[in-house]
Parts: structure tokens; sequence; C-alpha cells
């Protein structure tokens, strides 16, 4: 999903580009357009991950998959940061905030479990 919003992002910011010398009525639909598709992607993504949050997990996840959260975490955050800004640095600052917000969506998508044990072990302590 993340994948596809920023390579999406980035072809959107390219015929936007060859748009603004061409017929530059055409960017706003597009932006449009592709915030669209991008906000539907988002949502049926936090549709699936935020289920979970209903439930209390058995077990507290630790060790390597920490680590493994921490490298995906820094890896959505560079790609996001570098689509963010070719497309800033293209004029199409809607679609690189749209980029931005879609690798926030997946930093929350990988934090989530570690929310879920933190909330398990508060209503332990409140029980």
């Amino acid at each position: 999903m993340f994948i596809k919003v920023i390579v999406i992002g980035l072809a959107v910011c390219a015929v936007n580009i060859f748009l603004k010398k061409q017929a530059s009525e055409f960017i706003l639909p597009i932006e449009i357009v592709f915030f669209a598709l991008t906000s539907a992607f988002l949502i049926d993504s936090l549709k699936s991950s935020i289920s979970p949050l209903s439930e209390i997990m058995n077990d507290i996840r630790h060790g390597e998959e920490i680590l493994s959260a921490v490298i995906k975490g820094s890896a959505v955050c560079l790609v996001t940061k570098f689509s963010a800004d070719i497309c800033q640095e293209g004029g199409n600052g809607l679609i690189s905030d749209v980029i931005e917000f879609s690798g926030r969506i997946m930093l929350f998508i990988i934090a989530l479990p570690y929310i879920e044990s933190i909330m398990k072990t508060a209503l332990a302590f409140l029980k």
C-alpha cells in the first residue's frame, strides 16, 4: 500500500511537471483524484490495522520484533522524506503533503502492536 502511494505520487508529480507547460488547468483535478485514491488506500489500511486494538494481546513482543519495527519505521521515514522532497521541488505541494501523511499513517500502523502492549500494561495496573 505504502509503495503504491509513493509510486503513484511520483508518477502524478511527473505528469504535473509536463502539464504545467502544456495544460495547467488539468493539474488540480489530477491532484484531487490522487488525494482521493490515496485516502481510500489509507482508510482501508487503517481499518485492517486498528481492528486488533479491540483484542488484548496474549503476549508482549520484545527483542527482534522491536528492532524490526525500528528498522521498518526508519525506512518509511527515509523513503517518505525523499519522495515528498522530490514532489515539493517539482512544484507539487499537495502531492508532497499526501505522501508525508501516508508515511505518518504507516508509522502509526507499525507502532500499533506496541501501543496495544502499553494499553494492556496500563489496564493491568488499574485492576
